[in-house]
């Protein structure tokens, strides 16, 4: 038969049991609080320092903007200065989209007047015409080739108003020649394209 085990008395417990049975509890409960009641509660702590290290820097950079009224003329100018600039980025769009409506004889004849206004002689003027979308936009492109017969300066002149003028143009050559019959004038052929609605 088999030997009974001894039951265990914790009257009979020896000092040396009592105090490993003891340190062992105790380190037990330590251990338990420290790792559910001590580290939760530091990691809560740690994040409400936080917070309230932000919450002091907001309310700092608040009160300064308060105390300091530079601070507020500048962003008052700023905000004014960008309003001013959406104003022209919009002029610019509307003076974009006015060149943009002009219609191709009307383009022509002030291309015409403006030759006359500084001079120069249109002897030719040959126009083709294609469709091109760009933008979402249907657009027309409008290729002139004009011959001309002017003096440099006229022709010059004649140029450089093009970039002022109510369309939207790009010259895509300008090709001048001498001819001895016609001196002090010049022969010259102009290439531009204007993009119309």
């Amino acid at each position: 038969m088999a030997a009974a085990t001894p039951k265990f008395d914790l009257s009979k417990m020896t000092l040396r049991e009592i105090i490993i049975v003891g340190g062992t509890l105790l380190f037990a409960v330590a251990y338990g609080f420290y790792e559910f009641e001590y580290t939760v509660q530091m990691k809560k702590i740690t994040l409400l320092e936080k917070q309230s290290r932000e919450v002091q820097a907001s309310i700092g950079a608040f009160q300064k903007i308060l105390i300091n009224p530079s601070h507020v003329k500048k962003t008052l100018v700023q905000i004014t200065k960008i309003k001013s600039e959406i104003v022209e980025m919009q002029a610019a769009i509307k003076k974009t989209k006015s060149r943009l409506k002009g219609q191709d004889l009307e383009i022509l004849n002030d291309l015409q007047g403006e030759a006359d206004f500084y001079g120069v002689f249109l002897k030719s003027m040959k126009t083709s015409e294609r469709r091109i979308k760009q933008a979402g936009l249907r657009l027309k492109e409008v290729s002139l080739i004009l011959e001309i017969e002017s003096d440099y300066n006229a022709l010059k002149k004649f140029v450089a108003s093009l970039k002022n003028f109510p369309a939207v143009i790009t010259i895509e050559s300008l090709e001048t020649t001498r001819d001895e019959k016609i001196l002090p004038k010049l022969e010259s052929r102009l290439h531009i394209k204007v993009i119309v609605l």
